[in-house]
């Protein structure tokens, strides 16, 4: 079941032509650091502390344990064959599902990350980050009709995402659907005042629609929360050369 670990998915980012960056899914694991050899009874496993646990294989928590520690030593092989034997004998565990998935992205191997967090969400239907990550991976895969369905669902169970709102506008953006796209970056810029892609996003949407003078101050919001983000550094420049000279923003 799920144990209350936070977890981000990093929005997509959308370009100076409504081209979407691809967000990389995170994991905040929890557990302690596992050793490498897995024998088929009983594994020790050395804590940060210097202290030996004790942990059983045949209990699927216990694999489930050194498969966190392994992901977050960067150990991304061994930490799959943990949650696999774990899946193998708790196969209705959302989490495991969602950290296999998230292993398996990280290994370029989408398809079955895809399988994973099918699996996550058939088990646990509420799991927004599950649906979160897996319409980033849809979208990657050239299935944005179905991406955006699971980000609607996202919302639908965890409404205050910024994170899914932006992914939902960039990828009804993708679709031509930018004016039903800009609400969504409008409601991530809300939730996240920080989140220099989304005003960027925003941005890049209002050009598209053609209000480029708000475009200017949307832009110049994204860099004040980053002012190394490229992206908006040449959409700012280039709705202002729209405008022309004298069509720069008050300065804030």
């Amino acid at each position: 079941m799920r144990d209350g670990t936070g977890r981000v998915a990093c929005g997509l980012v959308l370009g100076l032509v409504m081209l979407a960056g691809c967000g990389k899914e995170v994991v905040m694991p929890l557990g302690a650091p596992t050793t490498s050899a897995l024998p088929s009874t009983v594994v020790g496993s050395t804590s940060t502390n210097g202290a030996t646990a004790i942990l059983d294989e045949a209990d699927p928590r216990s694999l489930a344990q050194l498969g966190d520690a392994a992901m977050q030593a960067g150990k991304l092989a061994e930490a799959l064959a943990l949650f696999e034997r774990a899946l193998k004998l708790q196969p209705d565990d959302e989490e495991m599902h969602f950290n296999a998935g998230f292993v398996c992205a990280q290994l370029g191997r989408t398809n079955e990350a895809i399988i994973h967090y099918q699996e996550a969400v058939r088990v646990l239907p509420e799991y927004g980050e599950a649906h979160n990550n897996l319409g980033n991976l849809l979208r990657r895969a050239g299935r944005t009709a179905e991406a955006i369905r699971h980000f609607e669902l996202a919302l639908q169970h965890s409404p205050a995402s910024h994170s899914a709102h932006n992914n939902l506008g960039t990828a009804l953006a993708m679709e031509g659907r930018v004016a039903e796209a800009i609400p969504h970056f409008v409601a991530a810029t809300d939730s996240n005042p920080g989140y220099a892609e989304a005003w960027m996003n925003l941005g890049n949407a209002y050009v598209q629609v053609g209000r480029v003078e708000e475009s200017i101050r949307v832009f110049q919001n994204a860099l004040r929360a980053n002012p190394q983000l490229e992206g908006a550094v040449r959409g700012l420049a280039r709705a202002q050369a729209r405008l022309g000279a004298g069509g720069r923003a008050p300065t804030p």
